[in-house]
């Protein structure tokens, strides 16, 4: 399996860079404009999705590997995605990839029709750049266990009431991005404390949250 070095940043005239905390790689990234930062959320919130590298390059000048907006490691295997400049036919989803020389390409259209996940994603995922995953672990545990088969945000912070609600609401964050919980809601409306969770059955922990 090949890992890979992110390459410098190479940023157009109008591109916005965006520095963000990447939860599962634990440090900052560097993205260049909005569809890079999006797919990035969509790589950040998907479960199966253990590893990654922005810009990837081969740590061996000698190696040879596909032009990509991301290498990572999905479901066990190494894939790579790139971000196609204009709507394609059979554009690839995070779950039903197509392959074009060997790179998965994300259309516009993919991007759009993930548009709410994506949004509540940027939203949830700086409070886990504020508290340390070890830390989180046994309250994730018990956060998990209140869900059961569902539960909103304001009613497992109620639950806890002697926690400090942000630590608590982080805890069901850090539960969806391990996969230990999920959320249809997340998927289609936007996010508030009214959004509803359940414990993932075991065969669907590496589905999107």
């Amino acid at each position: 399996m090949v890992e890979s070095v992110a390459l410098p940043i190479q940023r157009g005239p109008r591109q916005t860079l965006h520095h963000v905390w990447a939860p599962k790689l634990r440090r900052i990234v560097m993205l260049t404009g909005n569809a890079q930062l999006h797919l990035w959320a969509m790589l950040e919130a998907h479960p199966g999705v253990t590893q990654y590298c922005e810009r990837p390059a081969p740590p061996d000048a000698a190696q040879d590997l596909p032009v990509a907006d991301f290498w990572a490691i999905r479901d066990g295997s190494p894939c790579w995605l790139r971000l196609a400049e204009a709507s394609a036919e059979g554009a690839a989803s995070l779950d039903r990839a197509t392959s074009h020389e060997g790179v998965d390409l994300i259309s516009p259209d993919e991007l759009k029709r993930h548009r709410v996940w994506i949004r509540n994603w940027l939203s949830l995922l700086p409070y886990l750049s504020t508290t340390s995953p070890i830390g989180l672990e046994a309250l994730k545990a018990q956060v998990v266990e209140v869900a059961g088969n569902e539960a909103t945000f304001d009613e497992i912070e109620r639950h806890f009431g002697q926690t400090d609600p942000v630590l608590t609401r982080t805890a069901v964050i850090a539960a969806l991005h391990a996969g230990l919980l999920v959320s249809q809601d997340l998927k289609h409306k936007p996010w508030d404390r009214a959004t509803r969770v359940c414990r993932t059955p075991p065969r669907d922990r590496h589905a999107p949250q």
